[in-house]
């Protein structure tokens, strides 16, 4: 699968390693679905940081 752009690459990378590290760490749905957010949610604002800066630069 090939984006176009860089950043969407990376939101859905986020997403798939917020899924992968939920599923490791814990074991009941309710708690998944809570830590997957809770991470993707922070990597994504990571993601949209890092690009705004690449793009100032």
């Amino acid at each position: 699968m090939i984006f176009k752009s860089h950043m969407i690459s990376m939101l859905v990378f986020a997403l798939v390693v917020a899924i992968l590290l939920a599923f490791i760490r814990h074991s009941d749905l309710r708690q998944v679905r809570r830590y997957a957010l809770k991470l993707f949610l922070f990597m994504a604002g990571g993601v949209v940081a890092f690009s705004w800066l690449m793009r100032i630069l």
